[in-house]
């Protein structure tokens, strides 16, 4: 079995601070994400190189990263922005995710994010032992009005 362990450190919102490990076997293992708000998740990949988005929906998303490189050690922003169908900011929580192969092998400490007045901002700092690894950055979004993911393809770089 091979096991790849990767752990992540992270300060949102300027001030906290926060570290995450992920864990990945070669065991498969299943994962499912339910929803206990009047809409599904909606899962997406980026429309382009600098944002993926819902448009359509109660809950319309953002999430906003500087490339799909981030580099070892260095810090990488990105940030949520969440609206309802009007486009009228929503407020409620962000989980950040890590995953690797569609299964979830890690989560943000803590894993759960205040979203307030739409968005949600910070950074991340990757370990050398992601470097070279297809992760996909996860954000699930929950509101009053339903929740979304939106992913985020990455591989980690050497500087």
């Amino acid at each position: 079995m091979v096991v790849l362990s990767i752990a992540i450190a992270a300060c949102g919102g300027g001030s906290s601070k926060s570290t995450s490990t992920t864990t990945q076997s070669t065991t498969p293992t299943t994962s499912s994400t339910t929803t206990t708000s009047p809409t599904t998740s909606t899962q997406t990949t980026p429309q382009s190189s600098s944002s993926a988005s819902i448009t359509t929906g109660p809950v319309h998303g953002t999430l906003t990263a500087a490339n799909h490189a981030p580099i070892v050690n260095r810090p990488w922003a990105y940030s949520v922005k969440v609206t309802d169908a009007a486009g009228n900011p929503l407020s409620g929580t962000v989980d950040i995710e890590f995953v690797f192969s569609g299964t979830v092998v890690g989560r943000d400490t803590p894993p759960t994010h205040p979203v307030r007045d739409g968005s949600w901002h910070a950074t991340l700092k990757f370990p050398a032992a992601a470097v070279g690894q297809p992760l996909t950055f996860r954000t699930v979004v929950h509101t009053s009005k339903g929740s979304i993911t939106l992913d985020w393809p990455i591989t980690v770089k050497k500087p």
